[in-house]
Formats: structure tokens, C-alpha cells, sequence
């Protein structure tokens, strides 16, 4: 264990009046960081200040604070005009922390301009920010037909005519402040050892038909690996915000399509001139399309919306993204399996 006497060339952990001792550190916070913006260079403290492993929730795992005098690594920052930077403590566990940019001097480091420019190009442009990914789930359990949420499928489940949610993917990051051991559980697939996302019960019964997977516990590998990333939003507004963009999807042209071509074939231009139709011109310009192959057929998998800008309605969203390739040309819309 780090001694006092060495704690405070890196940062001072405040030890609790009441105890006198510094209680242990696990890994049981889950707070998300707010979204990254790219910026490197260092912090030098000129005030104490509290660092945050959750700027929304104020979350400070062994209340760090910064030791003034002392320069950290900046990682980022959390909107392009930001309010904090995140910066590396050394000792703290996580190591990853927020801070007001009011807490020190900063210098950025040698040729972060011109990066930055050049993000900031991109960014007026049309960068993707996010994707949101919606699944055809009969196509998937084509494949997967031993999963929890296969067994049970019917032709007459929301999912045999609907899009369902998989996942909404912010393009920076993935893994933002979670521990190294539970990141390799999600990456061997081992989810029922991932801890239990905190949603409320009306949360829960929507997720449980727009996204069949939670049966095998998908929506605790999105959130580790992708809702923790997410523009800031704790859990259960995560959830919500993805919930609600599917939702406009489904209530769509979109979904029309798709259920009117059911056992049929449909092409990439075909699903892009629905959303066009549903959202706005260009809309479909952002759409790409995956497909999986089931013998000789060729199956629609999921589609892929990218989204940028403010945290709004999807059309809006959509038009801010950058234009995708279509990638799949055309498959089939699968029917539930009867056998």
C-alpha cells in the first residue's frame, strides 16, 4: 500500500474523520465520464480540487484531490468549448478522473493544434458520433438458435416484425472507467459475472421487447462496453435515450418496410429511400447495412444509423452524421422459424 508520506506527489486521498484510515477501493462505481473530445497536453494544479470519476454524479472514489503544483496528463476534454478535462492521477483507482478546468493552467502538448484543427474540420463536416444499431432479430436466431431469447420466438412477437434494438455506440471510446477484470469478462462473453445494470422496472419491461437479448443479458455488455462512454447519461437515461431512438424507427416507414417484405428480398436502396421518406432527404445516406449468410440464402442482419450533434430526435441526429456506405446490397427479411 502507498504510504502518506509519498501520496502527495501524486494526489492527496482524503482519509474519512471518522475512521482514520483509508478505506479499500473497488471496482463497484459505474458511473459513465462524459463524451470525449480529443485534447492532449497537461494540467498544472494551481487550486485543490476535487477529481471526479463522474462529473454528473460527483462520484470521487477515495475523494482524490488534486495537489496543487502538481501537473497530470490530460487525456481529454468533454465538449469542444469544455467545462472539464479528463486527466491520469497516479494512485487513484480509477486512474481516469474529471476535473474543472478552473482547477489548474493548462498546456497542450506539442502539435495538439493542428490534430485538433483537424478534428474540428471533421466535426463541421459531418463526423458520426454515435451509431445506432437495430437488429432483425429472425435472422439473427437463424444462427443463434440455442440463445434464451430464440427459443421462445413466435411469429406473433414484436420482434418477427420490428427492428430491435442492439445496441447505441459512441465512435470515440469503449470501457470508460471500468476495472480491467470486468472488461476482460465482457470480452470473453462471461456477462452473468458483469454487475447488474441499475434501470427501473418500467425501463426493464421495455427492454425486454425491444431488446430480446436482455434474455441472455446483452444489456450489461452494452452498457459496460458502450452505455459508460455515452455523452454522460447514467444508466437508466442510456437506455432511455437508445429506447426512444428505436422507437421513432419503429413508428416509421421503416418498420413498414420491413414488415411488408417479410420472407422477401429487400435492398439497400429500398430501406435508405424509407428513411429519406421517414426523416428527411439524406437521412438514408447515413444508414449501412449488414448481412449474414444461412446457407444459399443471404440475410438482412441489422442496420447501422450514424448520429451527430446535440442529443435530439433522430432525423436531427442523422443529418449531422457523415454519409456511410450502404455495405450489404440486398437480402432477405426473414420470418420467424416454425420449426
Amino acid at each position: 500500500m502507498m504510504s502518506l508520506s509519498t501520496m502527495p506527489r501524486l494526489a492527496r486521498i482524503v482519509l474519512p474523520l471518522a475512521l482514520g484510515v483509508v478505506v479499500g477501493l473497488g471496482a463497484a462505481s459505474w458511473s459513465p465520464a462524459f463524451a470525449d473530445v480529443a485534447s492532449t497536453g497537461s494540467l498544472t494544479a494551481t487550486r485543490t480540487c476535487p477529481a471526479f470519476q463522474s462529473i454528473r454524479k460527483s462520484t470521487n472514489p477515495g475523494n482524490v484531490e488534486l495537489v496543487v503544483g502538481h501537473s497530470y496528463d490530460v487525456l481529454s476534454q468533454n465538449a469542444r468549448v469544455p467545462t472539464h478535462y479528463r486527466i491520469r492521477v497516479e494512485g487513484a483507482e480509477p486512474p481516469e478522473r474529471w476535473v474543472s478546468i478552473d482547477c489548474g493552467a493548462f498546456k497542450e502538448a506539442a502539435g495538439a493544434a493542428a490534430a485538433t484543427g483537424a478534428a474540428g474540420q471533421a466535426a463541421a463536416s459531418g463526423a458520426t458520433e454515435a451509431v445506432l444499431s437495430l437488429a432483425w432479430e429472425p435472422s439473427f436466431c437463424e444462427t443463434h438458435s440455442r440463445k434464451p431469447e430464440c427459443a421462445g420466438e413466435g411469429a406473433d412477437a414484436f420482434d418477427a416484425t420490428h427492428l430491435t434494438l442492439h445496441g447505441l455506440w459512441p465512435q470515440t471510446r469503449e470501457y470508460c472507467d471500468v476495472s480491467r477484470k470486468l472488461e476482460d469478462a465482457d470480452k470473453k462473453g462471461d456477462w452473468a459475472s458483469l454487475p447488474k445494470v441499475d434501470l427501473s422496472a418500467a425501463t426493464r419491461q421495455r427492454l425486454a421487447k425491444d431488446m430480446p437479448g436482455t434474455q441472455s443479458l446483452l444489456e450489461r455488455h452494452e452498457w459496460i462496453k458502450h452505455g459508460t462512454c455515452y455523452a454522460g447519461l447514467d444508466s437508466e437515461a442510456y437506455f432511455g435515450k437508445a429506447l426512444a431512438l428505436a422507437d421513432e424507427v419503429n413508428a416509421s416507414a421503416v418498420q413498414a418496410l420491413f414488415a411488408g417484405k417479410v420472407g422477401q428480398t429487400v435492398t439497400s436502396k429500398e430501406i435508405r429511400a424509407a428513411f429519406d421518406s421517414a426523416f428527411g432527404a439524406g437521412t438514408g445516406d447515413r444508414v449501412s447495412i449488414s448481412c449474414i449468410n444461412d446457407g444459399s440464402r443471404r440475410l438482412i442482419a441489422e442496420i447501422r444509423i450514424g448520429l451527430a450533434g446535440p442529443d435530439g430526435k433522430l432525423a436531427t441526429m442523422t443529418k449531422a452524421a457523415r454519409s456511410a456506405d450502404a455495405d450489404c446490397q440486398s437480402g432477405v427479411v426473414d420470418a420467424v422459424a416454425t420449426e
